[in-house]
C-alpha cells in the first residue's frame, strides 16, 4: 500500500505501507524551533503516543525525545503508519498550540519514514538513536565516560528502560531488540548497554546514509522485494516523486555525463575519458554515476562506462569528493543540484 497526502504536490517521499513493516520515523519543528518548553510538555507527547499506539496497534521499539526533534523505531501491525501519525501529531500539536498560545504548524513539514529491512539494520539502528543525546556538537570534547553517564541519565529516551536503570514505559516493546543480545535478561541488558556504550568510543556509522531514493535501509534482496512488489507496474507522477526512478533502474552513465557536461560548458566524450582535462566535472561525473546506480552496478561495471578505470579509483573519488562537501558549500549545493536533476528526467 501507498500511502499519499494530496495537500503536498511537490516532491514527496514514499510511504509504503504493509503489515509488519518497520520504520525510522523522524520529524523536525517548523524551522528547527523547539517542539518542548519543559517536561510537561514531554510527558504529554508521550502519552499521545501511547494513545496513538494503542488506537492503531502499533509497535514502538525505541524512541528518543530531543529539544526540538524526535525518533521512533517503530512497526506497524496493520498498513496504517500514515494513519497512525496523522492521528499522533495531530493530538500533540493541538495541545501544544494551546498551551502555549500559538497557532499554525509545529513541525517542519511532513515526518520522515524510512522503511527498514530488520533483520539487518534492526540493532545498529537501534544504537544509532539511542546516541543522539550526547551527539551534540556541545558534547564534542567531553570525556566517553561522563558522556556515557549523560547518556544513562537522559530521562526522554527508551535506554534506560533497555538497560534496567528506571520502570519501562508501558508502550516500548523491548524484547526484540534484547533478542539480538539473548534475550530480556539480566545479562541481555549487560549486554546491550555495553554494545550501545561501544559507540561512544568510536565514530558510530550513520547507517541512513545507506538509504535509498530516501525511502528504503535494506539489503539488495529486500530492495529488490519491495521494488517488485509496491514501485514496479504503479503509475508513479515522475514530478512528484522523482526518487522512484532511483528504484526502478540503473542510469547509465551516458545519461549522466551529458547532464554533468551541459552544466560545465563542455560536451560528454570530453568526461567519460579517463584522462578529462575536466577535473572537477569528471570528478562530478563519477561521484553522481556512484550514487545513483549504488547497488545496482558493481564499481567494474561503472568502470568500464567511466573510461576504462578500476572501481577502486571510482570508491577513492567518492570518498574524496564527500570529504570535500563538507567544507566545500559550492560543491556539496552542486552535487546535489545535479543528483536532482538527474532523477527528475
Amino acid at each position: 500500500m501507498i500511502e499519499e497526502d494530496d495537500s503536498f504536490i511537490m516532491a514527496r517521499s514514499l510511504r509504503i505501507e504493509y503489515s509488519g513493516a518497520w520504520y525510522h520515523v523522524t520529524s523536525r519543528g517548523n524551522e528547527r524551533a523547539e517542539i518542548f518548553r519543559d517536561d510537561k510538555d514531554r510527558r504529554r507527547f508521550l502519552e499521545a503516543l501511547e494513545e496513538s499506539i494503542d488506537i492503531f496497534k502499533v509497535e514502538v521499539h525505541c524512541y528518543v525525545v530531543m529539544s526540538n526533534h524526535f525518533h521512533f523505531l517503530l512497526r506497524t501491525r496493520e498498513a496504517n503508519l500514515g494513519r497512525f501519525m496523522q492521528r499522533f501529531n495531530t493530538a500533540y500539536t493541538a495541545y501544544f498550540n494551546l498551551r502555549h498560545h500559538r497557532a499554525g504548524h509545529l513541525y517542519q513539514g511532513r515526518y520522515k519514514a524510512i522503511l527498514v529491512d530488520a533483520d539487518e539494520y534492526l540493532l545498529e539502528l537501534s544504537r544509532y538513536l539511542h546516541l543522539n543525546p550526547v551527539r551534540l556538537k556541545r558534547y564534542k570534547e567531553t570525556s566517553l565516560q561522563d558522556r556515557g553517564k549523560i547518556l544513562e541519565a537522559y530521562a526522554w529516551s527508551s535506554l534506560p528502560g533497555y538497560i534496567g536503570l528506571r520502570k519501562r514505559d508501558k508502550f516500548v516493546t523491548y524484547s526484540l531488540v534484547l533478542g539480538y543480545m539473548g534475550g530480556d535478561t539480566k545479562e541481555g541488558k549487560k549486554k546491550y548497554r555495553d554494545f550501545v556504550l561501544a559507540g561512544l568510543s568510536r565514530e558510530v556509522k550513520n547507517i541512513l546514509e545507506e538509504t535509498q531514493a530516501e525511502a528504503i535501509l535494506g539489503t539488495d534482496s529486500f530492495i529488490t522485494w519491495v521494488k517488485k512488489t509496491f514501485i514496479e507496474g504503479k503509475e508513479w507522477k515522475q514530478r512528484e516523486y522523482p526518487h522512484v526512478r532511483e528504484l526502478r533502474s540503473s542510469i547509465p552513465v551516458e545519461v549522466i555525463a551529458k547532464i554533468v557536461s551541459k552544466e560545465y560548458g563542455t560536451v560528454p566524450g570530453e568526461l567519460l575519458t579517463a584522462r578529462s582535462p575536466w577535473r572537477e566535472a569528471r570528478q562530478m561525473l563519477i561521484e553522481l554515476s556512484y550514487r545513483l546506480n549504488f547497488r545496482k552496478k558493481s564499481l567494474q561495471e561503472l568502470g568500464r562506462e567511466l573510461g576504462g578505470i578500476c572501481g577502486a579509483s571510482i570508491a577513492h573519488t567518492h570518498k574524496r569528493v564527500q570529504k570535500k562537501m563538507i567544507s566545500d558549500k559550492r560543491l556539496s549545493e552542486k552535487v546535489n543540484s545535479l543528483h536532482q536533476k538527474i532523477i527528475s528526467q
